[in-house]
């Protein structure tokens, strides 16, 4: 059975684990740039606050948070009030991603956490369908399967056991989609639109679905509605309302999202790719794919594939 959020997981390609360990002792403060990749992190001592990334939030012990592409500066802190020091050049002295902020005798955090990187064609999927910042409190369903996994990656992560190669991603993968999957934005100021805002609908899903389930079908947003079993008005206002986008520029850059992987992969003729995402044929595509992207599908292709190794 076709799944949205499956589909999304295999174009951004979540790799590349970056571990940190952030101790704060007594009065203490840590910022960090915005970046395009995904930030996660678990409380595994004390709390903190995190400022930045919309209104202030709170963490404790065994809380655990994502930031989807932080698109400004975030912090964390002990109080509003230290001010920070610079992250990425701490870390860049500390050989093992390890680092102490603050001094004296006062109440200590430990995070232990990092990032992972997507797939840079379709990375703006990510920021504009997902929620910007998720916090699963340690007392919520589910957190302790994140808990869970995050050992396992650490594990994973510092091991030179066979296959970890392998193992890797897909444990990454999984702790992605259990963080998203039932859990909203975090809390009043948080943009809550989005793939997993439009899943969480009934009737929004059920359309959702439909379309990812055969995206060659020359889509209407009255097909749509009948899949979602409402009016076409009524449809339409309530797809835009949860996912953020009208149901036929969500059609058209997720078209073109699956387009622009095949193109990098290199392992299919324009024409197959045309109708793989539903044109009829290969001058009628490129012409879209420009408008999207402002490349033609061939130049595109040869600035963007990846050589093999």
């Amino acid at each position: 059975m076709t799944d949205p959020l499956a589909d999304l997981m295999r174009l951004i390609r979540p790799h590349a684990v970056l571990w940190k360990r952030i101790e704060g002792a007594d009065r203490w403060a840590i910022r960090f740039p915005a970046n395009s990749d995904i930030t996660f992190g678990t409380v595994t001592r004390g709390h903190c606050l995190l400022l930045g990334c919309g209104p202030a939030l709170e963490l404790a012990q065994g809380d655990f948070l994502l930031l989807s592409g932080p698109s400004s500066a975030f912090t964390f802190s002990s109080d509003p009030d230290t001010a920070p020091v610079d992250g990425e050049a701490l870390m860049a002295q500390a050989p093992d991603n390890a680092v102490t902020v603050g001094a004296g005798a006062g109440p200590t955090c430990q995070l232990v956490g990092g990032h992972f990187q997507i797939d840079a064609p379709n990375a703006h999927l990510l920021r504009a369908l997902m929620p910007g910042r998720i916090h699963c409190r340690g007392a919520d369903p589910g957190t302790g399967r994140i808990s869970h996994l995050l050992d396992l990656i650490a594990d994973e992560a510092t091991s030179d056991r066979p296959g970890t190669g392998y193992v890797l991603p897909r444990l990454v993968e999984v702790m992605l989609v259990e963080a998203l999957r039932g859990h909203g934005p975090s809390g009043p100021g948080i943009h809550s639109e989005g793939l997993l805002s439009g899943l969480a609908d009934p009737q929004v899903s059920a359309a959702l679905h439909a379309l990812h389930a055969d995206v060659r079908r020359p889509w209407t947003v009255a097909d749509l509605a009948a899949a979602a079993h409402m009016s076409r008005s009524v449809f339409a206002e309530r797809f835009t309302e949860r996912v953020g986008t009208t149901p036929m520029d969500y059609l058209l850059a997720w078209r073109m999202a699956l387009a622009k992987d095949a193109l990098i992969r290199g392992d299919q003729t324009l024409t197959k790719i045309a109708h793989a995402v539903g044109y009829g044929s290969a001058s009628a595509f490129s012409n879209a794919f420009r408008r999207t992207t402002g490349l033609p599908p061939g130049q595109y292709a040869t600035t963007r594939r990846v050589p093999p190794p």
